[in-house]
């Protein structure tokens, strides 16, 4: 199951942007099966800043955590992890 969504993050002076970006892939449930709802978050939290830096946008820890449902902290330690 793929779910794609059309996001608008804010550019300098505040002019909007609208990115695509997939929240689910078809592998999501392969990786929840095999390595875990965390490693799943990571993945989806690599693909969609992978996704927005490739159309020129930058995501914040607000976008990300509107996007996938997740808190700032746990978004922090993600990211953390995947470095």
């Amino acid at each position: 199951m793929k779910g794609d969504l059309v996001y608008w993050v804010r550019e300098g002076r505040g002019r909007l942007k609208s990115i695509k970006l997939t929240v689910c892939a078809d592998t999501d449930t392969d990786v929840i099966n095999n390595q875990g709802l965390s490693e799943l978050r990571r993945q989806r939290i690599r693909r969609l800043m992978e996704q927005a830096k490739e159309q020129g946008a930058k995501l914040s820890y607000k976008d990300l955590s509107l996007i996938l449902l997740t808190s700032k902290a746990t978004l922090k330690r993600d990211i953390r992890t995947t470095r």
